[in-house]
């Protein structure tokens, strides 16, 4: 199975183990958890302001941050694919793949480290119950997780390790 495939599937279970989970937004409202694959969307341009600005500053982007669409993601879930090993022509392939979780709190007790430790709580129940993701896949020890080392309040990190198996290619060569 192609990696690719694996991360859709995977974004696709989150979807379902999340589906019940709000965590609050950076304007404070309940929100489900954002799911991406590899990376954090870019932010994209906004509509240049009406006014007496300067297209060639635009154009160059100095000094008119106001002008880009800053979408905040929080909370979320990237569900990024590692690297790979193949050990044998016809064997199967083990992919590791990454789920990094961010969450923000602004609460001054300062504990949105619990909002991580929860999803990655949710993630580790899945697997644990039922190891075989979209009947091609199986999840494989270890499961590592990890939170960041510095503090960045009101915003929280950590992550996740998971390795699959997936299904080997079938050797079709009449001499092997």
């Amino acid at each position: 199975m192609v990696a690719t495939f694996l991360q859709d599937d995977l974004a696709a279970e989150l979807e379902k183990v999340f589906k019940d989970v709000r965590m609050k937004n950076p304007q404070g409202e309940p929100s489900p958890i954002n799911i991406f694959k590899q990376e954090l969307p870019i932010p994209a341009p906004a509509t240049p302001p009406e006014g007496d600005y300067d297209p060639e500053l635009i154009e160059a982007d100095e000094g008119l941050s106001d002008l880009v669409n800053q979408e905040d993601p929080y909370p979320y879930a990237i569900v990024r694919v590692s690297d790979g090993e193949i050990t044998k022509i016809d064997g199967d392939q083990q992919v590791r793949v990454l789920i990094i979780f961010g969450v923000i709190d602004r609460r001054l007790e300062n504990q949105g480290h619990k909002g991580v430790l929860n999803l990655i709580q949710r993630v580790y129940e899945r697997f644990s119950k039922n190891a075989i993701l979209a009947a091609k896949y199986e999840c494989v020890m270890p499961i590592d997780w990890t939170l960041q080392d510095e503090p960045s309040f009101p915003y929280f990190i950590g992550g996740m390790e998971l390795n699959f198996i997936t299904h080997p290619i079938r050797r079709e060569d009449p001499y092997a």
